[in-house]
């Protein structure tokens, strides 16, 4: 598969999430990462521990995927389901429908992505309790998405997880206000919103600003952050009930990022767990 359909970015998080896998003090387990991998047939999966061990981008993803998978264990654990639906919005290659168990326990999953990507993982992903996982091809920046999801079957009246990962920096601001005002259309109350978005430290820190010339030259690029507080800018149906930065989470996990958040004085990357609360 030619790699510029599935996005370089979301192939190299999947190789980095097979080689955080791969160490004895790993934060989280995801045995199917390398097989998505190298069903791209990209090279990617050569890339090595030793490579990417210190570096920004690596050490920042093992952080925040093992964040959202405790908040997604607070929401949909086995203890205490609190909700039994969850729509990740430009799902990539996450597998945590599989390796979190939400399959198997019956949660109905529906990924949002391009279609080459839905294709891809439907095909390598062998899977149980298929009638659980849908596959939505979409572009989240055509509000067509909310019909695409409507039509797999989605169910707007119960509580929704929503998991937005690597995907707002991406987007314009007015894209991602469209795409937020749309998600509290479609939920209901007790619905969450997992997000992880740049915060104002990545505007003036001058290794964010170099990343992103680099990806842009590939045609996309870094195109927002939060400027202001994950409140302010999830705006009034969203109340926030966890937000913190991924350096400020990273010493509690025993890890330490290549980069000083205090002296850039503002947060870098936030982590952000909100409820959605219809007035």
């Amino acid at each position: 598969m030619d790699v510029s359909s599935v996005g370089t970015t979301a192939v190299l998080t999947a190789q980095m999430r097979a080689l955080e896998s791969s160490r004895p003090d790993r934060l989280f387990q995801d045995d199917l990462a390398g097989q998505l991998v190298r069903a791209t047939n990209t090279g990617i999966n050569q890339i090595t521990l030793e490579q990417v061990t210190g570096q920004r981008v690596y050490e920042s993803l093992a952080v925040r995927t093992r964040w959202l998978d405790e908040r997604f264990e607070q929401h949909v654990g086995i203890d205490n389901p609190l909700v039994q639906q969850i729509v990740l919005l430009g799902a990539g290659l996450d597998t945590r429908a599989l390796r979190l168990g939400w399959l198997g326990r019956g949660v109905e999953v529906y990924e949002v992505d391009r279609g080459d990507v839905v294709d891809l993982k439907s095909r390598e992903l062998r899977r149980e309790h298929t009638e659980h996982w849908h596959g939505v091809t979409a572009d989240l920046t055509d509000r067509g998405w909310v019909n695409d999801l409507l039509g797999s079957g989605f169910d707007a009246t119960v509580a929704t997880l929503w998991l937005a990962e690597g995907l707002f920096m991406y987007l314009s601001e007015v894209d991602n206000q469209s795409l937020l005002r749309d998600v509290e259309h479609l939920s209901a109350p007790g619905s969450h919103l997992l997000a992880v978005h740049f915060g104002r430290g990545a505007l003036i820190d001058a290794e964010t600003q170099a990343m992103s010339a680099a990806v842009a030259s590939n045609g996309y690029g870094f195109e927002s952050a939060i400027e202001t507080s994950p409140q302010q800018w999830l705006g009034s149906r969203w109340g926030v009930d966890t937000a913190l930065s991924i350096a400020q989470y990273a010493p509690a996990l025993g890890r330490k990022l290549p980069y000083d958040e205090v002296a850039l004085g503002a947060e870098l990357t936030w982590m952000v767990d909100a409820e959605y609360r219809p007035r």
